[in-house]
């Protein structure tokens, strides 16, 4: 471990020197190493900064660091990124992207624990996804885009359930077991959530946003969201997607559900704190209570065994079968149905 820090440390030096010249380094320090994706905190003349290498593929680090720089230009409470010498928001080093950021400092958003601190995120993801309407990536810029996927998505989904039930039919293992004994539940409320969404507002509300609307985080959560005086900073923003502005927030809502159990009263706070900043109507509300009652947690927890050949834990599998059926009282009421 000690080597290859060294060796991380002298790459940082080295690339510094290499394509910030007109930056003194006075000092440095690895913070995430030993693989592709590595961050270093530097302390510079310029004040605190974060350089960091990227495990996307370069058209996408070239889509995320325009959007990021469009975000902080427009006010959004993001990181600036730091041009090169030559003007770049990023530079390329054995094939993989770096990008220099401002350091920001700030407390960590606990948010699988701390119920405030959730609070506040949500607070802070909603003020993101409105501040990102507007971004228009230059032509030929590749993106990251969901807009309109879901029913294909869901059905897509759908149909591994499906066929991994048959598949688990001649399988003799325990997990194997399980899954064909807690699939049937499954895969119905998996056409249910088709059905509604066939009959939502999705189609519509994608039309009324069209291309280029909201940006989504994908991976908002701890480490990614840091109170400060100024508000909450969204950081790593190297998975943003084009899509509705619900998934990230079902995503939080499903992690403090796992940690209460489900709960009406909680959910409505939840929500309520998204729309003091970005207001839902009704329609699109039932959007997110179909996502939610989607069994994402118990596809989530068959994925891996069936499409990576990963060891199947019966444990995880009742888990996330029993998170989803428990989903359904609380989410029945919302949306109304029988």
């Amino acid at each position: 471990m000690g080597n290859t820090n060294n060796t991380d440390l002298t790459l940082g030096k080295k690339l510094m020197n290499e394509n910030y010249p007109q930056i003194t380094v006075t000092a440095i320090k690895v913070i995430q190493g030993g693989g592709i994706k590595t961050v270093w905190k530097l302390e510079t003349s310029i004040g605190t900064v974060c350089l960091k290498r990227i495990r996307k593929p370069i058209p996408i680090v070239q889509f995320t660091t325009a959007a990021q720089t469009y975000l902080h230009a427009k006010g959004a409470l993001v990181c600036s990124i730091i041009p090169t010498k030559d003007g770049e928001l990023y530079f390329v080093h054995e094939g993989y992207a770096l990008v220099l950021y401002s350091w920001i400092d700030g407390s960590d958003l606990e948010m699988d624990k701390n119920p405030e601190h959730l609070y506040a995120g949500l607070r802070g993801l909603a003020q993101f996804h409105q501040d990102s309407v507007g971004f228009i990536p230059p032509d030929g810029y590749e993106t990251y885009d969901r807009m309109g996927v879901w029913p294909d998505h869901y059905s897509k989904m759908l149909e591994e359930l499906k066929q991994w039930k048959s598949d688990s039919e001649k399988k003799t293992s325990e997990f194997h077991k399980v899954y064909v004994q807690t699939a049937d539940e499954m895969i119905g409320r998996a056409e249910q959530a088709i059905q509604l969404l066939q009959s939502s507002c999705y189609a519509e509300w994608n039309v009324a946003i069209g291309k280029y609307g909201y940006l989504c985080h994908q991976d908002y959560g701890k480490g990614n969201a840091l109170q400060t005086d100024k508000g909450v900073y969204v950081l790593d923003l190297d998975n943003l997607t084009y899509d509705i502005p619900l998934r990230d927030v079902r995503k939080l809502i499903t992690k403090r559900m796992e940690e209460l159990g489900w709960n009406l009263e909680e959910l409505d706070r939840l929500i309520n704190c998204y729309e003091a900043i970005l207001p839902l109507s009704p329609e699109q509300k039932q959007v997110l209570y179909i996502d939610l009652l989607f069994p994402h947690k118990f596809y989530g927890y068959a994925k891996n065994p069936f499409k990576k050949g990963e060891p199947g834990e019966v444990k995880k599998l009742l888990k996330g079968y029993q998170f989803d059926l428990e989903a359904w009282p609380v989410l029945q009421k919302v949306l109304q149905v029988n």
